[in-house]
């Protein structure tokens, strides 16, 4: 038999408008991650001794999308058999808006051979949503369930923590901060602004555009420093065109700076000095982090040889 939910947060169901106590509840909650549980033991996921296929789901009090519930007593599923090999099933509290009066219950979506959270789950909050709890391996032949990875996070006071790096795959909201095993991953803006997960500490390495007439060597590193990245730029710029005039006005480069170390960082001047060829002249490189371009002037007006070459260092932050 199914556990009875008390739910807040839907639009007929009752206590709704959210009481005192059930608003107090909430509050601390609701605001601080899409999905979540209160505490360790709430909703976890064990296997039941003795019953084929069978999990258990700990009472407690859970939270997504606006709504929350709190089941009072353990509810069991039985999973499906497989006939060979094994499959990873996600046990999941399901939030349904579209009856007259919204509910939630817990789920079963049998997946596939990855452990991985499966297609079948739904996602379209104010619709039918599903909150991943738990992924559990059934394997043929075994009336036990062979594995169980935690699925579950805790949201409060601006953070959040998990247990399993699984969860990134359905916590994957830009700007999302998440502590799991010791690591404080956050999900950002990368290359081209195609969102990646970004461990605080980790160093993800760039190359620099390369521009006609000019070999440019060297790396561009990109490492999380607390909200911020840190963009550290060490490269090597060689003419590799005809000999050119450096007047003491600004030329430009064109864009160098890829778009994953691009950001709202303070323009920088940079004092180079070229060497190689007939060269041992000092310059002034002008940085724009905002859109990666880069111009270069002379101190006084020189010559740039085929051959010759300056080498920029530095860093900023974005």
């Amino acid at each position: 038999m199914a556990v009875t939910f008390t739910s807040h947060g839907y639009d007929t169901t009752t206590g709704n408008p959210y009481t005192e106590i059930a608003w107090a509840d909430a509050h601390p909650l609701i605001g601080s991650g899409t999905y979540g549980v209160r505490s360790g033991s709430d909703w976890a996921v064990t296997a039941v001794t003795g019953a084929d296929r069978t999990v258990s789901i700990a009472p407690g009090f859970g939270f997504g999308s606006g709504v929350t519930d709190q089941t009072v007593a353990n509810e069991t599923i039985q999973l499906d058999t497989v006939t060979s090999g094994s499959r990873w099933d996600l046990i999941v509290a399901r939030r349904d808006w579209t009856p007259t009066a919204g509910e939630t219950k817990f789920m079963k979506i049998n997946g596939g051979s990855t452990k991985a959270i499966p297609g079948g789950r739904l996602m379209t909050p104010g619709g039918i949503d599903d909150q991943p709890l738990a992924l559990v391996q059934v394997t043929a032949g075994q009336t036990q369930p062979t594995a169980i990875v935690d699925l579950r996070c805790w949201a409060n006071n601006g953070g959040m923590v998990a247990k399993d790096e699984l969860v990134k795959g359905y916590l994957n909201k830009l700007g999302t901060e998440l502590y799991i095993a010791g690591v404080e991953w956050r999900y950002v803006p990368g290359a081209n602004d195609v969102p990646e997960w970004v461990a605080s500490g980790s160093v993800t390495s760039y190359a620099p555009i390369q521009v006609s007439g000019y070999s440019i060597t060297g790396s561009i590193d990109s490492e999380q420093v607390g909200t911020k990245r840190r963009i550290t730029v060490d490269l090597n710029v060689t003419r590799t065109g005809a000999d050119i005039v450096i007047s003491t006005t600004f030329a430009g480069f064109g864009p160098i700076l890829p778009t994953g170390v691009r950001g709202s960082a303070p323009q920088k001047y940079i004092p180079v000095a070229l060497s190689g060829g007939t060269n041992n002249n000092h310059a002034t490189v002008f940085l724009n982090p905002v859109d990666g371009s880069m111009s270069v002037r002379g101190q006084a007006s020189f010559t740039w040889n085929t051959g010759a070459l300056y080498t920029l260092n530095l860093s900023y932050y974005i």
